[in-house]
């Protein structure tokens, strides 16, 4: 491309002249291209550790008197330089030599050069600087990724192989980790997917100082000598985080978010990639939402430093201040001094302050509610920006009201007017019932008493000032009839509730119970489970109620559905809160304060036992060491934190645990649960076994009482056993807060989640493929070792291919085999087909991996279950000789094979699709009978098939016979013949995969000898049938009439069969049940062609009259006699494969491959238009 000129001194250092006019020179750099030389090595080791690698080439202006040289243009490719350097040639060179000045020539190009710059065309801005652009396509071009594989952000650094460093750049996309050093004419490259990484973490050992450190199941690799560590590693992490979230649930993607290049922003550093800001974006999304309990879909817009009037003490409090779509919210600079949270669909006004009487009066903004409170914020540096940017989000709020609103009242009464919407929802449970042991009522009073107060001077509702006072009157004990309106605020289970359509739980629940699923047993067996204690779940007001909002949850959220632990938390939160603000309440816990908790796997749990784990260790080693010996760390605490307590601690006292849990989030389960194991830490130390130990806590929190009830020891009974009490729940949170509340944050607890997630998840995904092998193994085609790799191949496809289809089945039914939780489609089968199967280096390899998928797909959905695939590829590739050789001859019979596809490779119609089936069935019902089948029935029970129908019903039938659990000698006497262009097609098909193997002239000798044996074998089956055709009739005639297979003493015709074959090869004919043998007369009527008229059986079933000509054909048995006879053929197909040999290869092609997928499907090989 033409660039600006630019002066150069030494034009030869570093570069190689290839082309020279009087006026131009054509370069490029040492150490591209093919050149080796020692000075090629050397620029080429500068260029890739200093990352300072131009363009390879470059066009030079000079004039022959001239010291100084013109960079004019520069090419990352050969043939764009060479189509600016013809065209200096044709426009310019008949120029400059009517020139008379030198300095006219230099000034005559550099004005030319100015002109094709400003005449192309502008180039447009977009969300990447051309630095990041040219290493993009650097890295592209190094490691052979498609476009659609974008760079995130690389960095200079070494990487240990073995114990020297490499002194290179690591290259960070949203799939993969890449590196790529290039020493001293070596190059080093590492591509490591993120989905594959089970550890990642900084190390600094003796050996590996002040490195990072990525582990994969295979390797460990070490990387070092960053510029930007922490940086880098803080990037790594959230990678390595989107790819487990991928692996836990299949429905997500990494998908960019295009709103950043049009969001109105103000002194924004801009990143060099999109994609980096992207993601810097999301971990700033996600830090606000924790921070302030705001829903997931919340993205914060930008922030600025600003100052809050807090009227309970008439200062003003530094802080920062968040905007995002639907809130306004403040953080002091001071850890938990002030935080405010103010809902924008309240907000009516926004405006400057011009009182002199404030501060700063030019910088300060005053909010204004819809209920007349108002909030001050001064010293705003960018004034003016935030309330525009304000306004432009209250216009944004005020279009989407106005929208749900209309919508939502247009399909109310549709949506709700059914039988199943006669129900009323409970309010809280705790007005209707009465507590077993209620709390005084002068305590409830004086708590109330307090609150009130309290919302006098901070405010009350979602924008009141959250101060350490707060959380003082939380950690005493929410009063019972503030605690739906407190944990609805806390939770943000207030704006769920405000955001969402109205009457949508009632939709909710009545399309939960319009439908059936394993989630709504699983509720139904967990009911009465919930609170037994409790009067309001002896009735069956309470029993409805929890039933409504369980079943409304798995309705909404299908991918979590219904888990055990669910049931406690709904039933405890009906007691304080009506049903949809329970409803609301669950869905907040569930997706944002313990995510990934409640799926089937309970990752988030178990995640977090690890975290656990980590701070015990931290902060307890002496306990962590007895209890890692003991074998019980990871499982001790798993209902704790599953149940917020719930399930361990009396629920009078553990509801203030949930009061602390909705406001202050998980990390107080953490403090309870090192707390717990604290103050039991001698007793635990002197435990023996695991039994004891888990008993001693279990009495320690059961023991856990609540100050404020009277007679605690009456209420605390177990098996009529009075509980001594351990210790209040109230002194317990105080120690909580008091020795851990400063250690554990947020922030600090995600980055230890991230850790372990790595693990968990990789762990869960190793134990699903050792299930998926182990229910396929039994088949026996494969090596558990070799069936490993390719499950991870197919996840790494389907992974690569989100766009297509999840590699694993949502929400499958768990009573189904294992092999079925993985499912391809045919595009995916293909390219495995190709790229795996010996079959598959052919020109019809495409061709057969359609057939052989239609025979595979055995209930015809388009997808091949893990099994079907395996048996796909053994069939191919390990199976024994004669079962490839069957496999061969049934992909070439119809309906697999059309006639029209040997003939054209259009379509044929659905009348000649059911031409072709129909001629099948005449021929293999007959041929079946013999094994028990009864096809005829089946067609005659359904009449009106259509010719895909048809076909599906052919296939199936084909399936049942091709694999080895069915084979048999009886079997193969029931495949149908192989008339004259099917065998035709099918020895094309032969001498093509040779084709793809080394030329050997005995090879295609012995092919053809048995082609021309075969074609013989033909004319004499024709012959025959011809010579026998008259006394076939004669004989199949009377016995039909004899009697109908109604008739109690009715007896299956004898079939006609060839004998054995005499000296001369000549077959005698024998007559012999169809139990001891396959029918050869059937074979006969299979070779007939088709005619319009058909006859009638005695039982009054169509058959295809056989009076026509008989034509060529071959048998099965034929075929494999034929073929055993030729050395290169028993060679091919008795080779079997090295299946992770085959996938290593594959997968070192993946990425030159990726680049054209996916092909168009065509008519010869889509199996959608062929089934």
């Amino acid at each position: 491309m033409w660039v600006k000129p630019q002066e150069v001194l030494l034009a030869n250092a570093l570069w190689v002249t290839e082309q020279a006019s009087p006026y131009f020179v054509l370069q490029r750099r040492r150490g591209h291209g093919s050149s080796k030389g020692l000075s090629s090595i050397l620029v080429g080791t500068l260029d890739s550790v200093f990352d300072t690698k131009p363009p390879p080439y470059r066009i030079l202006h000079q004039t022959p008197n001239a010291e100084v040289f013109q960079m004019i243009a520069c090419s990352l490719t050969h043939a764009e330089i060479e189509e600016n350097w013809e065209w200096l040639q044709r426009n310019i060179m008949d120029t400059l030599s009517t020139f008379d000045s030198e300095d006219d020539v230099t000034e005559f190009v550099c004005c030319k050069i100015h002109s094709l710059i400003a005449s192309q065309a502008p180039a447009i801005e977009d969300e990447e600087t051309k630095t990041f652009k040219t290493t993009a396509f650097k890295f592209r071009s190094l490691f052979n990724f498609p476009a659609e594989e974008k760079l995130v952000s690389y960095y200079s650094c070494s990487y240990w192989k073995g114990k020297m460093p490499r002194q290179g750049w690591m290259y960070l996309t949203v799939q993969h980790l890449c590196f790529y050093a290039y020493i001293l004419g070596k190059e080093t490259r590492l591509v490591i997917r993120w989905i594959d990484v089970t550890a990642l973490d900084k190390t600094n050992s003796l050996l590996f100082p002040d490195s990072i450190r990525v582990a994969t199941r295979e390797k460990e690799h070490y990387f070092s000598m960053f510029l930007h560590k922490t940086e880098t590693f803080t990037l790594m992490e959230q990678l390595a985080n989107l790819a487990m979230k991928r692996l836990m649930d299949e429905k997500s993607g990494f998908n960019e978010d295009k709103e950043l290049l049009k969001k109105l922003s103000i002194n924004v550093p801009r990143k060099d990639s999109f994609l980096k800001r992207d993601l810097d974006a999301r971990a700033h999304s996600e830090a606000y939402r924790l921070k302030f309990h705001l829903p997931n879909s919340e993205k914060l817009d930008g922030t600025s430093d600003a100052t809050l009037w807090t009227p309970y003490n008439k200062q003003h409090v530094w802080g920062t201040l968040y905007l995002s779509q639907n809130f306004v919210c403040f953080d002091s600079r001071v850890a938990n001094l002030v935080i405010l949270v103010i809902s924008l669909r309240e907000v009516g006004l926004v405006e400057k302050v011009e009182s002199n009487n404030i501060g700063n009066s030019d910088l300060s903004m005053l909010i204004t509610n819809k209920n007349s409170s108002s909030f001050l914020f001064s010293n705003l540096k960018d004034r003016d920006f935030v309330i525009r940017k304000i306004s432009e989000l209250l216009s944004r709020i005020r279009v989407n009201i106005t929208t749900s609103i209309s919508s939502a009242g247009s399909n109310t009464e549709s949506d709700y007017n059914n039988d199943f919407a006669n129900w009323n929802p409970q309010p809280p449970l705790m007005t209707l019932f009465e507590f077993p042991n209620p709390s005084p009522p002068e305590i409830e009073a004086e708590k109330e008493a307090q609150w009130e107060k309290h919302f006098t001077e901070f405010g009350r509702g979602i924008t009141m000032y959250r101060t350490i006072d707060l959380a003082k009157l939380v950690l005493v004990g929410i009063p019972n009839s503030l605690r739906k309106e407190l944990w609805t605020i806390f939770s943000g289970a207030l704006t769920d509730m405000s955001m969402a359509e109205p009457g949508l739980y009632r939709s909710l629940v009545n399309q939960a119970f319009q439908k059936t699923s394993t989630a709504n047993d699983e509720i139904e067996r967990d009911l009465h489970r919930s609170l037994p204690e409790h009067p309001a779940f002896q009735s069956e007001v309470g029993i409805c109620a929890l039933r409504r909002v369980l079943r409304a949850y798995a309705c909404r959220n299908p991918q979590i559905g219904y888990c055990q632990a669910m049931n406690i938390v709904a039933s405890v939160l009906l007691l304080f809160c009506s049903e949809e603000e329970s409803f609301w309440l669950l869905t907040a816990v569930c997706e944002q304060m313990l995510p990934d908790y409640y799926n089937s796997r309970v990752v988030g749990a178990l995640v977090d036992q690890g975290v656990l784990d980590d701070l015990t260790r931290t902060h307890l080693p002496e306990l962590h060491a007895k209890l890692d010996d003991l074998g019980m760390i990871r499982m001790i605490s798993l209902s704790w934190f599953l149940t917020i307590f719930l399930s361990v601690m009396h629920y009078d006292s553990a509801v203030i645990v949930v009061d602390c849990f909705f406001y202050d989030g998980a990390k107080v389960i953490f403090q309870l649960a090192l707390t717990i194991l604290e103050n039991n830490q001698d007793a635990l130390l002197a435990c023996k076994d695991e039994g004891e130990a888990m008993q001693l806590l279990t009495n320690y929190l059961e023991g856990v009482t609540n100050d404020e009830i009277s007679d605690n020891l009456i209420s605390l009974h177990k098996d009529h056993e009075v509980i001594v009490k351990s210790i209040s729940v109230q002194n317990l949170l105080y120690e909580a807060y008091s020795k851990y509340g400063s250690l554990l944050t947020d922030a600090g607890i995600e980055r230890m989640r991230l850790r372990h997630r790595l693990r968990v998840v990789q762990s869960l995904e190793d134990s699903v493929s050792r299930n998926v092998v182990r229910s396929v193994a039994p088949d026996g085609f494969f090596t558990n070792e070799e069936l490993l790799d390719l499950l991870s191949l197919v996840r790494e496809e389907q992974l690569c291919q989100r766009g297509s289809q999840p590699a694993r089945v949502a929400n499958i039914d768990p009573s189904m085999p294992h092999y079925e939780l993985f499912k391809i489609e045919f595009e995916l089968f293909q390219l495995l087909f190709i790229g795996l199967s010996p079959w598959g280096h052919c020109s019809h390899a495409e061709s057969l991996a359609a057939r052989l998928f239609r025979l595979m797909d055995r209930d015809g959905d388009d997808f091949l279950n893990f099994r079907e695939l395996v048996a796909a590829f053994g069939m191919t590739s390990s199976a024994d000789l004669t079962q490839r050789l069957k496999l061969l001859y049934i992909l070439h019979l119809p309906p697999l094979l059309s006639a029209a596809e040997i003939e054209s490779p259009q379509q044929e119609s659905d009348a000649e699709v059911a031409a072709e089936a129909t001629d099948f069935f005449d021929s293999f019902e007959q041929q079946a009978s013999c094994l028990g089948y009864d096809l005829l029935a089946d067609r005659m029970a359904s009449p009106d098939l259509d010719g895909t129908q048809w076909r599906k019903m052919s296939v199936s039938s084909l399936h049942s016979l091709v694999l080895p659990s069915n084979s048999s000698r009886l079997h193969s006497k029931a495949i149908p013949c192989m008339a004259q262009p099917y065998f035709i097609s099918l020895w094309k098909t032969l001498y093509d995969m040779f084709h793809a193997e080394p030329e050997d002239e005995e090879t295609y000798h012995s092919i053809a000898s048995i082609g021309t044996l075969l074609l013989q074998l033909g004319d004499v089956n024709k012959k025959f049938l011809v010579s026998r055709q008259a006394s076939v009739d004669s004989l199949q005639t009377p016995s039909l009439k004899a009697e109908t297979p109604s008739s109690p003493r009715y007896k299956a015709p004898p079939n006609l069969v060839m004998g054995e074959e005499d000296d001369n090869g000549n077959s005698s004919v024998n007559m012999e049940s169809s139990e001891s043998s396959g029918s050869n007369y059937a074979l006969a009527l299979q070779a007939s062609p088709s005619t319009d008229e058909d006859e009638k059986t005695p039982n009054n079933n169509t058959r295809k009259k056989t009076d026509g000509p008989p034509q060529w054909s071959i048998t099965l048995d034929q075929f494999l006699a034929s073929a055993l006879t030729g050395a290169p053929i028993v060679t091919f197909f008795e080779r079997r494969i090295n299946l992770i040999e085959a996938i290593d290869r594959f997968r070192k092609r993946r990425y030159v491959r990726l680049q054209s997928w996916p092909p168009e499907p065509t008519a010869a090989s889509s199996p959608e238009r062929k089934v």
